[in-house]
């Protein structure tokens, strides 16, 4: 008996002892707009924001994550981050954001339902709905910056909501067409010859093609609609560096590459009658597609984590100008 007691009494010891770190929750709406003394349950406390919808919580050091919900679900649903569950930054003076919405049609939960029945289409139905998608968002910009109506917050709401998808979708797609470009060319160095497989890359080049030259069409319609709708020059550098990073980095050196130099290794392959010739430019072929590739996919899944990370801003960020 003495025993456990004393155990109880060291648990009871530690817990005491136990250090904490304040944490700043802010729980706002989609538009970024604070939601001001209300409740919500973080770690299994009800607690109520301020007038600016912030909430302190100190926590245990041991723990690296926070649970968040609503205490009246009906009242409100939790939209971000994923499944309510928040990582706690390292720096606790940063905000732990919080995004709520109210039950019903809100703008976050349309733009995500826009994004996938965009991406549900065939490539070229995409690339031509971003196209036209994109024609009419630069119409609104110009429209708005020429009209004398005031650039509220509303207005400003609307613009994101309408580029949010079209920006982030033109970005993965173009990662998505690049993946598969590298795919099928990956595929090439089994049998150069292979006439299913060169059909396959030369439909994948087109189709990264076509993306690209979107992206690359509409590069300052979207850096104009971030730094219109975003109110951010930074945000705008940011999307210029990711496409610049998309050229300099993927388009340059590997896909032009491919085209500029292995369509011609390829022919000269496929013409040389010499067997054991035939055989050592199989090889060569072979390793170099290999390396190529190898090289190509590692950029590709860097420009996977800056793409991630920059429409984790563009949907997240403050509205701040610059």
């Amino acid at each position: 008996m003495i025993k456990y007691l004393i155990i109880f009494l060291n648990l009871i010891l530690l817990e005491a002892n136990a250090q904490t770190t304040s944490y700043k929750f802010r729980i706002r709406y989609s538009n970024y707009s604070a939601l001001s003394n209300s409740k919500f349950l973080i770690n299994g406390q009800q607690l109520t924001t301020d007038p600016q919808g912030i909430i302190n919580l100190s926590i245990p050091n041991q723990i690296t994550f926070a649970n968040i919900g609503s205490s009246n679900p009906k009242q409100y649903i939790i939209e971000y981050p994923m499944e309510g569950r928040a990582n706690l930054p390292k720096d606790n003076l940063v905000f732990v954001d919080i995004y709520v919405s109210k039950p019903g049609p809100d703008p976050v939960k349309i733009v995500m339902r826009e994004m996938t029945r965009i991406k549900a289409g065939s490539d070229a139905v995409l690339i031509k709905k971003l196209q036209e998608e994109s024609r009419r968002g630069y119409d609104s910009i110009v429209s708005l910056l020429s009209s004398r109506v005031k650039i509220d917050d509303k207005l400003l709401a609307k613009g994101r909501m309408e580029f949010l998808p079209l920006i982030s979708s033109a970005l993965y797609q173009y990662l998505n067409e690049a993946r598969d470009a590298n795919d099928a060319f990956s595929s090439l160095k089994r049998d150069p010859e292979n006439g299913a497989a060169v059909q396959q890359f030369t439909e994948a080049i087109l189709s990264y093609n076509e993306i690209f030259e979107l992206l690359n069409s509409n590069k300052s319609t979207y850096e104009q609609a971030i730094n219109t709708y975003w109110k951010s020059k930074e945000l705008s550098l940011k999307f210029s560096s990711l496409l610049d990073y998309s050229i300099e980095e993927i388009h340059k050196p590997y896909l032009l590459e491919i085209n500029y130099t292995f369509f011609d290794r390829i022919n000269e392959y496929s013409k040389e009658s010499s067997k054991s010739r035939k055989r050592d430019l199989g090889k060569a072929l072979e390793m170099d597609i290999s390396q190529h590739s190898a090289a190509l996919g590692r950029k590709l899944n860097s420009l996977g984590e800056r793409i991630a990370s920059f429409t984790t801003l563009l949907t997240n960020t403050d509205l701040v100008e610059n």
